[in-house]
This record gives structure tokens, sequence and C-alpha cells, in this order.
């Protein structure tokens, strides 16, 4: 039986060639869309979920409580981590983690590159227990030397990049900062993409802690806090996170009690929202949003349902060329059971042979897919979930597609389907097609207003006044372990002389950035914490003029190499009080609520120290040469490459072990909205996709409609009714649709908009004539693709239609 469903099926598709190519041309479309963002999606969920005690682990953060609101972050202070051990229970074991970057010298060129002098970054300082809570594959050695200082942990890729293959690494010593003797105690495999905590080296936690200087880590200091120095808790399989959380309050309550500027709390985090939750960074590797997610998610649902409404739309067109068969087969017998197999079948042989030609569309699509998402090249398409989802996309497509044209199909009468009798009535009108064509363009058009949305407030922000000049900004970082000494001056000098660059400055970072360091402070001689913090920014005399600051008030200060003089945004003095910026000027401020004071020199216009994102938050620049790390150059616009590789080779003139890497602000600032505009990409495409899949949908609709009024159009032209009359009444209720779905489309497009535009401090507006542009743009795509339906229909011969009456 089954087999001469399969022939009937495939000679019915063969015989409707058109119709059947346009049903696999658009669930194509839609499978395909569901396959790649059910990968992305995928890859974005399983962060972590490798690690065999993922519901176990847990990472301790910290809430600031301040007047004005909170803030966070996912680091603790460097005595925490001894003192949790003493203060906790019901805790299987805590393991600090301090992600740094180090300099690493090798004794000899053991490579064929000849170097010996590399910059490894995600350098993981903890301790042996660190396996008890994450799965590392140990290749060689044993991971439990990481409770010795000067032990090192090479991943298998880093160990092959300083020593040529991994199998050569073990044992060998090296030199960290170019000062601490340390060798490799073993090799582990690759950390997986899909994990927050990729490492390229694991060194000792009692390395860091005997080298204080060094890493400018203070264990003593309990109201230094780090994002990077971060501390993870494994409880047992019946542990009970909210009695834990109990105790860290009252870690909190007894050691940080009236101290600082805020209430501080700290709390359990769960491995599992930690790739999820946008108020703590991960150690390392990015995060994304939850609401991204269901997003895509969403996309790729609406897409499918799209497609599959087209196929209902589409096959009940044709269902009415069908009616004779179907009568003939129920007055040969047939069952209406045998008629709804027999659509279902037709229904799965044409969702089966789309997700065929998706999948290999899919396949070649995949390693595109990496350049507008954080999906690896390396991810594979064919996985044991990718067939559990293939399989649920056919069943579940050919279930959503062919159920209602199977029950039109057998609820045939065979009198009237001989007769060729069988009318609207007979098929369940047309109100569910119009229903699911209002469906496909409120889904178009919400992704449109999207897409319109998304790419006006990507484009504004890059051409948003951040409050400096990041326009031909070229910086480099300078050695953290090298002492500011005289090379350091000296080789501002031979920079400020090269005629391509314009000015030249040292700064522990250029005006935006990652950075967050912030501290409390006196003012105004006062000796008491002013009740909110401030973010730090140290910087020479020559800051202000080489990023093009702005002030409202007095000027920057002299040059100094200690805490001397400082300048202010207008956030502080706002915040602080005073009447006008100019009433700043000549007062004194000191961080950290000691000495020295320092007086205020001036006031600069509020620039965007984060992304824009964040509110721009209080800050101080300051003077202090030991706390320098970058150079910034402003270069003429006509500098060249030749410009970058002379700046390079005084770098290595002054710094000749050193590891150098240069980089624009404007690409660097870029970078902050890679996710967005990555968003703002697939919004785009998306968008285009719904469109021509909503305009199959409408070429179903219309199609329908004509083989229902063939023979009233027919009449019209006999009776002397124009082309143009008769494309207008085919036309217009589908104006109307569009219409309707404008008018459901444009608030749920709005909503969802606002609520994406509420994750940035910096919103662009949304002006009316955005949605009414939407909505002219629908009408076009409605009237360009129903105009060509009608117009074949007006244009065709009356005798035709009529010859059967």
């Amino acid at each position: 039986m089954w087999k001469i469903y399969s022939k009937i099926a495939w000679r019915n598709l063969k015989k409707g060639k058109r119709v059947t190519l346009i049903n696999v041309f658009g669930l194509t479309l839609g499978i395909t869309a569901a396959i790649l963002l059910f990968t992305v999606v995928g890859y974005e969920l399983s962060f972590d979920k490798f690690q065999s005690h993922s519901d176990q682990i847990y990472r301790v953060v910290t809430q600031d409580e301040y007047s004005d609101g909170m803030s966070y972050t996912p680091g603790v202070s460097p005595p925490m981590p001894e003192a949790l051990k003493a203060d906790l229970s019901g805790i299987d074991a805590i393991v600090p983690v301090v992600n740094s970057s180090v300099f690493v010298t090798l004794d000899d060129a053991v490579n064929s590159s000849g170097t010996t002098n590399f910059l490894v970054e995600d350098v993981f300082f903890t301790t042996g227990d660190y396996a008890s809570l994450f799965d590392v594959e140990v290749l060689a050695g044993n991971l439990n030397t990481l409770n010795n200082p000067g032990q090192v942990v090479l991943t298998e890729t880093e160990a092959k990049k300083l020593f040529g293959t991994w199998e050569n690494a073990l044992g060998k010593s090296v030199v960290l900062s170019k000062r601490i003797e340390a060798s490799v105690g073993a090799i582990v495999a690759d950390i997986p993409d899909n994990s927050n905590f990729k490492f390229n080296m694991l060194a000792s936690y009692k390395t860091m802690e005997s080298n204080e200087e060094v890493f400018d880590t203070y264990f003593d200091e309990w109201g230094s806090f780090g994002s990077n120095f971060q501390v993870y808790v494994k409880l047992p399989e019946s542990g009970n996170a909210d009695q834990v959380n109990k105790q860290l309050l009252a870690f909190a309550e007894k050691n940080y009690k009236n101290r600082g500027t805020s209430k501080k709390s700290f709390f359990l985090q769960a491995m599992e929202d930690i790739h999820f939750d946008t108020r703590f960074d991960p150690i390392s590797g990015e995060m994304i949003r939850k609401g991204t997610i269901y997003t895509l998610a969403l996309i790729g649902v609406f897409i499918l349902l799209m497609a599959s409404i087209n196929f209902v739309n589409l096959s009940t067109a044709q269902a009415i060329g069908k009616s004779k068969e179907v009568g003939i087969r129920k007055v040969m017998g047939g069952s209406r059971t045998q008629v709804i197999f027999q659509s279902f079948g037709e229904t799965f042989m044409v969702v089966f042979i789309s997700a065929i030609i998706s999948t290999l569309v899919a396949t070649i699509l995949l390693p595109y897919l990496s350049k507008f998402t954080e999906l690896p090249e390396s991810i594979r398409l064919i996985t044991p979930g990718f067939l559990l989802f293939s399989a649920g996309i056919v069943i579940g497509v050919t279930l959503l597609s062919g159920l209602y044209p199977a029950m039109v199909l057998s609820g045939f009468q065979p009198v009237q389907a001989l007769k060729n009798k069988i009318q609207v009535a007979q098929i369940g009108g047309v109100s569910l097609r119009r229903g699911l064509v209002v469906t496909q363009f409120v889904i178009a058009q919400v992704l449109m207003i999207a897409t319109v949305i998304a790419v006006r407030q990507m484009t504004e922000i890059q051409n948003a006044d951040l409050g400096f000049s990041k326009e031909a900004v070229y910086y480099f970082d300078l050695p953290s372990d090298e002492r500011k000494d005289s090379r350091l001056a000296t080789l501002k000098q031979r920079l400020a002389a090269n005629s391509q660059i314009k000015t030249v400055s040292v700064s522990s970072d250029v005006p935006s950035s990652n950075n967050n360091w912030a501290s409390n402070f006196w003012f105004d001689g006062r000796r008491e914490n002013v009740p909110f913090m401030t973010s730090l920014k140290y910087g020479d005399a020559d800051y202000f003029d080489n990023y093009g600051l702005k002030f409202v008030a007095g000027t920057g200060f002299s040059e100094s190499d200690t805490l001397k003089e400082a300048v202010i945004n207008e956030t502080m003095a706002k915040k602080l009080n005073l009447s006008s910026p100019d009433e700043a000027i000549g007062k004194t401020i000191t961080i950290g609520g000691g000495e020295p004071w320092m007086t205020i020199t001036g006031v600069v216009k509020d620039f965007a120290q984060n992304s824009l994102r964040e509110e721009v938050k209080p800050f101080i620049i300051a003077t202090e040469l030991s706390r320098y790390g970058v150079i910034g150059l402003k270069l003429e616009k006509n500098a060249s490459q030749e410009t970058l590789a002379s700046i390079e080779e005084e770098f290595k003139n002054s710094y000749p072990d050193a590891i150098y890497s240069g980089e624009f602000l404007d690409e660097t600032i870029a970078n902050f909205y890679r996710r967005e505009n990555q968003l703002s990409l697939v919004y785009k495409i998306f968008a285009m996709l719904s469109i021509v899949i909503s305009s199959i949908g409408l070429y179903g609709l219309i199609s329908f409609l004509v083989g229902q009024k063939l023979k009233e159009i027919g009449i019209r032209k006999v009776l002397g009714a124009s082309i143009a009359q008769i494309t207008f009444l085919l036309s217009k209720e589908f104006i109307y649709l569009v219409l309707v779905a404008c008018v459901i489309a444009v608030p749920l497009g709005y909503y969802l908009t606002d609520q994406w535009l509420q994750n940035f401090s910096y919103k662009t507006s949304v002006p009316i004539s955005l949605y009414v542009l939407v909505i002219l743009a629908s009408l076009a795509i409605t009237a360009a693709t129903v105009g060509v339906r009608s117009i074949r229909a007006a244009l065709s011969n009356p005798v035709d239609s009529l010859a059967d009456e």
C-alpha cells in the first residue's frame, strides 16, 4: 500500500511541477534558515555543558549597593579565597582563578620561528584543585604540580607554539615576566571552543602569592577588587546554594561592614548562568544575552512557520484541480482515511526532499556563518542532535503543512468533485488563508522594523560624538613587566619627532576601553568618603590634546610623574553638587582616602569611557607614571604603513625583548558592538528571507483566488471589463490584508525593539517615518507580487474559462 501511495504521490508532484518547485523552494528556504539558527542557538546553549560537575560549580560574585544604584563585579579581593575556606561550610572545594597575560621567555629558541619571547594570553593562576572542578584532559604530567610555586601547565596548542611539539614541552624551563623561574609540570588538551574557561596556560597560585610586586596583586588588600581575580566553589551533590549565600552575607557583614562607600555583599552565580548573565564578565571568552538567544530561536520558528503557511496556501489552491481525482478514488471505494494518507504522503515527500536540499545548502553556508556569529569555523553540522532536530522538523512541518490540505481534499463529495462543482464553501473559504497571509506579513514587517531600527542604532553609534577624537588614533601597549624608566621618555620623544605623528601621549589606557578601574575618594579637604565611587584614568599632560578632549572649565594639568593635579568630568561635577563646572577649579581631591591631595585644574566634557551601552560615570584623570601602560599616537591623515613600521621599530629599539601589538582606536571601539552588529546583520538576512517567503505566500493565495474566479473573470471580460479593472478587483483585498498586518506589526515591532534599545544608554530616536517606510515597502512588495499574477489572469482568454459551461 505504501509503495502505491509513494508512486501516486511522486506522479502527482511531477504533474504539478511548477507548484512542486515553488513548495520545495519555499520549504528549503525555511528549513535551511531553521538549521543554521538551530546550529547557532545550540552552540551558545552548549557552553560548558561538557563539564561533568557543571551543576555543582558556582562563582562567588560581588555586589555593591550605592545610594544611586547597584554595581556588580565577578571578582573578589585577594585575601578572600583563604578567608572563605575558613568561614564557609558545606563546600567540597574553593578554587581561586586569576586571569592574566604573562611574558614568557625561553632559554633557547626551540621552535622553527627562532623566537625566545612570547606573550601568553589567558593564563589562569590557580591551584591543583582546579581539576576537581573543571574537566581537563591531561596528556602528560600531573596537575598537582600547581600546588607548588614555579610550576606551569600548557595546553597542547600553546606547547606546540613554544616548543615545536607538545611532547618536547614537559619538564622544560621557562621564565615568567623576565624574573620568575618556572618549569612545565603538565600538558593538557585544548579546551573546547564552547567554554568560558579557555586558557592557554595554568600557573601555580603560589607563584603569584610569592611575587606580589611582579603581578601587582597584594594579598592583604581587602579593598582591592579586580574582575580577573575570581573564586569558584564546588558544592556537594546534595549541596544547598541558598545556605551558602546566607553564609556569604554573614561573611560580608563580618569583613566589609562600614568599609568603603557601598554596602558590599557576595553571592553564588551558577556556572550555567555565566555565559548569559551580562552583569558579570566571564573569566575568558564572551557572553551572549539570553534575549538574543530567544530572538534567534523565534526567528527560526517564524521563518519555518511562514514556509509551512506557504505550503498550506499553495496546496489548498491546488486542491480544486485534484477534485476529480479525489471523486474517482471515492467512487472506486477509497475511504477518507486513504485520501488523507495519500495527501500526507505527498506532503512528506516534498518536506523530505526540501530537508535533504536544506542540509546540503546549510553545509555549504556553515563556514560563512562564523563571519556574523561567534560560531567557530571548526564546528560540525552533522551531529546526533542535528539528526534529531532534522527528524523533528520533517515530522513537524509535514503535520503542520499537510493537515489542513489533507482534511480539505478528503472532505470532497464525490458527485460534486466529478462535476467540477467544488466551490469555496467546500474547501473552507478563504478566511483561513487570508489569516495565514496576515500572519506572514506581521512576521515579515516585525523583522523589517527590527532591521531598520537596529541598522539605525548601530549607524548612529558609529557616528556618535563620543566626546573625544577616535579617528587616526593608533596605540600600543607598553611591556607590563618593564620599569617605567628613562626609556619611556626617550621613546615618546622619538615618536614625537616623526613628521607623520601629530601628538603622543602615555597613559593607563585610551579614553574608551573595557577598563572599569574605580576607587573611593575624598573631596574638598573633607576626610570622609564621598558616597559614590569614581572611575580612574591616568595620563600625562598631553593626554587631552592627543585624544581631543574638550574642557568646559579650566585646563589640563602640568607634567608630573606622581599624583599632583587632576581633571574631572562633567558628571563628577554634577554628582558633587557643584553649582557649575567652574566651581570645581582649585578644589582638592584624593584617591582612595589618603595622601596626596590633588588640585583640580579642569573639567572635561563627558565622554564615553566604555561602550555606549553604559552610562557615563564620574571619573578622575591624574598623573602617575607607575600606572602608565599605553602609548597613544595621533597620526597625520596621510600616514602610511611605513609610518606604522617606523613606530614598531622605535618600540623595538627601546624594548628589544618585548612583544609589540598596535591597533587603531576606532577599530577597538567598533569591536565593542560586534555582537550588536552581528545581530543587525542577522536581522537583515532574515528580513529579506521573510519577504521572499511572504511573496511566495501571496502568490499562493492569489493563485487560489484566481482559480476560484476564472469564470467570473471570463464573464467580466466578455461584458467589457478592462485589464486594469480586473487587476484591481483581484488585488484590492490584499492591500487590506497588508494594512491589517501593519496594524498588528507596528506596535509589536515597537515594543520588541524598544526592549532591545534598553540595553544602550545612548538610544536612537525612532521617527514615525520609519514605520511609514516599512508599511510602504510592504505595500510595494504586495503590489509587485499580486500584480504579476493578477495581470496574467486578466490577460487570459475568456473562452478557455467559459468552455465548460
